[in-house]
């Protein structure tokens, strides 16, 4: 089949998905892209931004004699708002435009899977920000609308629903205008995937353990909760180093406190350059920790895991279904306990060995192929 992806906010893990979708998937993929800048206009701007680049797209393969079988967005789009553009376009004259009529009505009539990969309902606000449930809302318009819902994890569904009942509940009228049955029913897990680091570890370095962070440095993911976590081994005479990765920008207070204080500690402290750096810094963590307020699957965890990292996880979120049946944390003493229990390498190399194995079902590979899977199904019902 031929897939069109539309993807507003084309970077980070969502640029990951469609990367490895082109790459392994059965089907041929088109992406209609924008930069990974500015997320709340990207919502706003994209229906609009990306119509003439869709619609050119679909020209060119309906001249091909390959029309697009099916979109894929993301929940960066507004999709009613896309859709209400495309359809307007039938009835203006516009020059990019040739015989422009058959490839709008093939678009209006293909089968839309929105992909979830964030919930706006949910998402944690900055120092300083006030909640604007209108991405939210659309969020569940986009949902209502299209003929999939597919979510990267089971507790992103589960959080989704329940927050946009929650949202229905209070508002003031057109309650029953909103079929949330009808969208859970839609609705399937389909994991992003991971692609795997190739690594086989020998037995565990003697020395301090290697603690690593893989997320972004923002408030998000809770990076000052880190530091206190450091700082808790740090009074217990526990000895670590640190090997700390993920995306940074500005001046994070969180990670200048770190660097300030453990600086003769830290191994690694960058943004990896390349695929074969990070994968090399990866292979240096005894012990991956997070701390995030927010989590939806968790790729860089994975990605760790695999690499031979025993995971530290709160038990919250979706980690829990990345290790079922591993110990997770519930505050920052356990994890702290957590972490002493794993300073002895026998202790360290099963918990690796356990996690690895359960994140194998999310590599990358097997993912892809259920999201061929789920959308020759949408295709064939449609």
């Amino acid at each position: 089949m031929n897939i069109l992806a539309i993807e507003p906010y084309y970077g980070g893990s969502h640029r990951d998905f469609l990367d490895r979708a082109v790459r392994l998937s059965a089907h041929q993929w088109t992406l209609a892209t924008a930069q990974p800048r500015h997320w709340k206009w990207r919502m706003r701007s994209s229906p609009l931004a990306l119509t003439a680049t869709c619609l050119d797209l679909a020209r060119k393969h309906e001249s091909l004699g390959t029309p697009f079988d099916a979109i894929l967005c993301s929940d960066m789009l507004d999709l009613p708002a896309w859709l209400a553009f495309i359809s307007r376009a039938q009835s203006t004259s516009d020059p990019w435009r040739s015989d422009p009529s058959q490839s709008i009505r093939r678009l209006l009539d293909l089968p839309v899977a929105v992909y979830f990969h964030e919930s706006q309902w949910d998402y944690p606000l900055a120092p300083g920000e006030r909640i604007d449930h209108h991405y939210g809302y659309t969020n569940l318009l986009s949902a209502a609308v299209s003929n999939a819902c597919w979510f990267n994890s089971r507790f992103h569904r589960d959080v989704f629903l329940s927050s946009s009942k929650r949202f229905i509940d209070r508002m003031p009228d057109g309650h029953g205008l909103h079929d949330l049955n009808e969208i859970e029913s839609k609705s399937n897990v389909i994991p992003p995937g991971f692609q795997p680091t190739a690594m086989e570890r020998s037995q565990p370095p003697s020395g301090p353990i290697r603690i690593g962070w893989v997320a972004r440095w923002e408030h998000d993911k809770r990076p000052d909760v880190f530091a206190q976590l450091l700082n808790q081994l740090d009074a217990q005479g526990i000895s670590f180093q640190l090997v700390l990765l993920g995306p940074r920008r500005g001046n994070e207070p969180a990670l200048r406190q770190i660097t300030d204080r453990y600086h003769k500690q830290i191994l690694v402290n960058q943004y990896a350059a390349s695929r074969e750096q990070y994968v090399e810094s990866l292979s240096l963590i005894d012990v991956v920790v997070s701390t995030a307020d927010h989590e939806f699957f968790g790729i860089g965890i994975c990605e760790a895991i695999d690499a031979g990292a025993a995971p530290v996880l709160p038990n919250r979120l979706s980690y829990p279904e990345l290790i079922p049946g591993q110990e997770c944390f519930d505050g920052i003493d356990q994890a702290v306990d957590l972490i002493l229990r794993l300073t002895d390498s026998k202790a360290r190399r099963l918990a690796a060995i356990t996690a690895k194995q359960s994140v194998q079902r999310f590599s990358a590979e097997p993912c892809i192929a259920r999201l061929d899977s789920d959308l020759e199904q949408m295709v064939r019902q449609h």
